[in-house]
């Protein structure tokens, strides 16, 4: 099997990132083997009319084709983030996160951390808080969950704590946040995601 070229991409954060970017490079008659988050595996390597292109089309949706390092290291820390979101089912929250860092990204966690510091102004946990606030608003916007099976399924410690950080992040508690208008919560989730 012939090795694949990986063009990597800022900003896909969900599916529907995944299949757009396929359909830009499927309509630039790019040969994909396959698109993650964040990434494109290519069996060919872009033409220079190509890339043009693409990078053009990619940019028009919010995407950014990386080469710098540096940015692509901070892009894959971000892309694990969105994928526990993604595959909440499987998550094991009691390991630690900088483990899974250092573990998939083959890097000491300092390393990571202040790359990740440096070039987003903000820490990876807090991140990583940011991101698990906006699933628990997605999960109180569709009223599916209660607040106990949200916290126990974004691994928060009891929904005292939840509740705690939930507040401290928006001012208010998840149930506050709940009897909003379903208008108002939308634009809430749109907003901040």
């Amino acid at each position: 099997m012939k090795d694949l070229l990986t063009l990597r991409i800022k900003n896909m954060v969900c599916p529907r990132c995944v299949q757009a970017v396929w359909n830009i490079l499927d309509k630039n008659d790019v040969m994909v083997d396959r698109v993650e988050l964040g990434v494109a595996y290519l069996q060919l390597p872009l033409q220079p009319d190509q890339r043009e292109n693409v990078t053009k089309e990619l940019e028009n949706l919010g995407f950014e084709i990386l080469d710098d390092k540096q940015t692509i290291i901070v892009e894959k820390v971000k892309n694990l983030i969105h994928d526990k979101f993604q595959n909440l089912e499987e998550q094991q929250w009691n390991r630690t996160f900088s483990s899974e860092l250092e573990e998939h990204l083959n890097k000491e966690y300092s390393t990571i951390s202040h790359l990740f510091s440096s070039t987003e102004g903000v820490t990876i946990e807090k991140y990583l808080n940011q991101q698990k606030i906006e699933k628990v608003k997605e999960f109180l916007i569709y009223d599916e969950l209660s607040v106990k099976e949200i916290a126990d399924l974004l691994g928060f410690n009891s929904t005292q704590y939840l509740s705690s950080k939930f507040k401290q992040a928006t001012g208010m508690t998840p149930n506050s946040f709940k009897k909003m208008n379903p208008t108002h919560l939308r634009n809430c989730l749109s907003n901040n995601t």
